[in-house]
């Protein structure tokens, strides 16, 4: 039988013969020498490992491939799927760019669950809300001058949130925990952790190349997010500190909201350049974890091969089983 939808492509046996994305690729090498490339197509939230083996290269040589199978390029593909280790696995016989106008790669990005518009105005009116003047002013002025990148870019490569919106859509997640644990525990200063959380992931607006295929740029792979958001919240300040009136609770306020961004990956072998050292610190980076943590497992449990019973290993966390449910 041959599919004509990507997304519906479930079960071995089937050809497909239409559009996909290309999510990745890599050349490799067989044992024997013989060069070929994994590839991973998709639609929107799914995805195939993918196999283009010399005999169908049709003649292009590996540069010219590198091109063809970049990240966000959508190609129509020919090829049948089979199994491997228990995986669905499509194997390329031929491929090529589409006509011009026949497609959008828009249709084949996976986007955030909740519309933008709305995650935009919820994010907004957080950071609306935050009552310090210096740490508003900052947040709002950074997320003016990168709102377009901000609510379109993924919030990881990979693993989690990686979709379009997804820092938006991370971002806000987090936002309405710190509110709840921000009144729940009143010893916590909640305009620095709602600051903190506004701000903690923006950096990777520079920190990627683009929205529907992200790589590191240069200059991600040179400073990282973390040190990326840091440099932009130190050139606001020095240019609020000719607009407001600056003494050393407003200095505090931003050292303070620095190391809760410079904290927020929690470990130094994560990628924090320190340690927690203030509450909020803590907080900000327990909220992180959590949001990104149940965002991994949630999605690599959407797996529509998994049996009843049967546990997946969701990297880098392990082997989770699907919760039992009611009939």
């Amino acid at each position: 039988m041959t599919i004509t939808d990507f997304k519906e492509l479930n079960e071995s046996g089937l050809y497909f013969d239409g559009y996909a994305l290309v999510k990745s690729a890599q050349e490799a090498t067989t044992k024997g020498g013989v060069p070929f490339f994994n590839i991973t197509l998709g639609k929107q939230e799914k995805s195939i490992s993918t196999k283009l083996w010399e005999n169908k290269f049709n003649n292009h040589d590996l540069a010219q491939l590198k091109k063809v199978f970049e990240n966000g390029n959508v190609l129509h593909i020919k090829g049948k799927l089979s199994e491997y280790r228990d995986q669905l696995q499509l194997t390329i016989d031929e491929f090529a760019f589409p006509e011009e106008g026949v497609v959008q790669v828009e249709d084949y990005l996976e986007s955030a669950p909740e519309p933008i518009e709305s995650l935009r105005a919820e994010y907004e009116n957080y950071i609306g809300n935050i009552e310090s003047p210096v740490l508003r002013e900052i947040c709002q002025r950074l997320y003016d001058e990168h709102k377009d990148k901000f609510i379109t870019y993924p919030a990881a490569k990979s693993n989690h949130h990686c979709f379009t919106g997804g820092l938006l859509y991370h971002t806000v997640s987090m936002l309405r925990l710190g509110d709840h644990i921000s009144g729940q525990y009143k010893e916590v200063k909640k305009d620095l952790v709602m600051a903190g959380i506004a701000l903690h992931d923006m950096g990777k607006v520079v920190e990627y190349t683009n929205y529907f295929a992200p790589d590191y740029s240069k200059v991600g792979n040179f400073l990282g997010h973390i040190t990326i958001i840091n440099m932009f919240i130190d050139r606001k300040v020095q240019v609020l500190k000719d607009e407001i009136p600056w003494t050393r609770k407003e200095a505090d306020e931003v050292y303070e909201l620095m190391h809760v961004i410079n904290a927020h990956h929690g470990k130094l072998e994560y990628g924090s350049p320190v340690e927690s050292k203030i509450l909020e610190a803590e907080v900000v980076h327990q909220i992180d974890m959590m949001d990104s943590r149940i965002n991994m497992i949630t999605y690599g449990l959407q797996d529509e091969n998994l049996q009843e019973n049967e546990a997946k290993r969701i990297f880098p966390m392990g082997l989770y089983y699907r919760t039992s449910q009611s009939d």
